[in-house]
């Protein structure tokens, strides 16, 4: 059996432990910051691009990448909290819908960690380590196109 070449998968995971570190720097500096991990403020930055800054829970499980009962449980935590971000509603046309609101205070919230959110990636994104695992990945997809 002939061996295939990595470059495709070697490119891809270089992507990925670009994507990696970047992901725990932002989680480090919200924690630290504005006492928010990295889906809580996907959650919060969703909404507030969202029309009437409001989705239904099964919007924000795509958006976000997790489950339903993970996004029911994220907003359930920020609900416990008391600490006035986001409100609960039911859905006029479908009365088992659920929509999640941001509040103005929320709005707030996500606008000072979204200060913070850009200025890590700014600093996080080496511009020379980026170009490298996309070029990587581009090339190796290239010559696996030719074959």
């Amino acid at each position: 059996m002939k061996e295939q070449p990595n470059g495709l998968i070697d490119g891809w995971l270089a992507l990925t432990q670009v994507q990696l570190g970047v992901a725990a720097k932002l989680e480090q500096e919200l924690q630290a910051r504005h006492r928010l991990s990295l889906n809580d403020f996907y959650l919060l930055y969703f909404l507030s691009v969202a029309p009437n800054k409001k989705l239904r829970l099964q919007q924000l499980e795509g958006m976000i990448g997790l489950s339903q009962s993970a996004v029911s449980r994220l907003v359930s935590r920020f609900e416990a909290k008391t600490c006035g971000v986001l409100q609960r509603h039911a859905c006029d046309e479908d009365r088992r819908s659920i929509y999640t609101a941001l509040t103005e205070l929320g709005d707030a919230k996500v606008e000072a960690a979204t200060a913070t959110f850009r200025e890590v990636l700014a600093e996080a994104l080496s511009e020379r380590e980026l170009e490298q695992a996309l070029s990587t990945l581009l090339a190796a997809r290239d010559e696996a196109a030719d074959k």
